[in-house]
């Protein structure tokens, strides 16, 4: 039987970085891109949040999900000046330590600073106000903070290892499931990396961008959804 995760990236949309950082969210979704497409490679079945979705919500969604782990992305705000990665679990002692242990011992190996360790979510705010998503769910789960987003130095190195960052966590996923890593075949002929450049709940919108990117020479089309 196939392991099974779910896979949380940042929905924090107005917390914006340094620079040309952008949102938090996009990042970190960014990475969480990276993470599944290793995971799903290697035969685990990822399932994920949705950046429209509150911390209850996609906590829910996990819990409806019954998948073996949860992990969450995100990135670090502080004072301008901190810098390194961090990896908490609700309490030390259990599987979602060793889940963040796993994790922080490849990410830390490619940052370039020193970095903050494992720690608890347990009281994080304050006497009985803990981290929510390690707290909440109901199987093993970790939470990564990757840098310092605030940081402008950590704010570039974040933009520019973004498929070094989400190999490095999906390294250690695998490694928490007895998975041994094996680099992925993108030399495919299959294979097309194709780019989204927005999405827009005005269908006109979404016409006028793809005729103005057709007029500048760029193949493109539109792809509907639901949330």
């Amino acid at each position: 039987m196939s392991k099974k995760i779910y896979l949380s990236p940042s929905t924090q949309e107005n917390n914006i970085g340094a620079g040309s950082y952008g949102t938090e969210e996009k990042r970190c979704n960014q990475i969480a891109d990276v993470v599944e497409f290793i995971l799903e490679s290697h035969g685990v079945l990822v399932y994920r949040n949705k950046p429209t979705m509150t911390l209850t919500q996609l906590v829910n969604d996990s819990n409806s999900k019954n998948a073996d782990i949860h992990f969450a992305i995100h990135t670090n705000a502080l004072n301008q000046k901190a810098r390194g990665c961090e990896v908490f679990c609700h309490r030390k002692g259990g599987e979602g330590e060793k889940l963040a242990k796993a994790v922080y011992s490849f990410v830390s190996g490619i940052t370039p600073t020193t970095d903050r360790g494992v720690k608890e979510g347990y009281n994080f705010y304050g006497k009985g106000k803990h981290m929510y998503e390690p707290c909440y769910t109901k199987i093993p789960a970790a939470l990564i903070e990757i840098d310092f987003h605030d940081n402008p130095e950590s704010a570039k190195w974040i933009i520019e290892n973004i498929e070094k960052i989400g190999a490095a966590i999906a390294k250690g996923i695998l490694n928490y499931f007895g998975i041994k890593y094996i680099v992925p075949n993108t030399e495919s002929n299959n294979i097309f990396y194709r780019v989204i450049v927005g999405s827009y709940a005005d269908k006109d919108n979404a016409e006028k961008r793809v005729e103005e990117l057709k007029e500048a020479g760029f193949d493109s089309f539109i792809a509907v959804y639901k949330k």
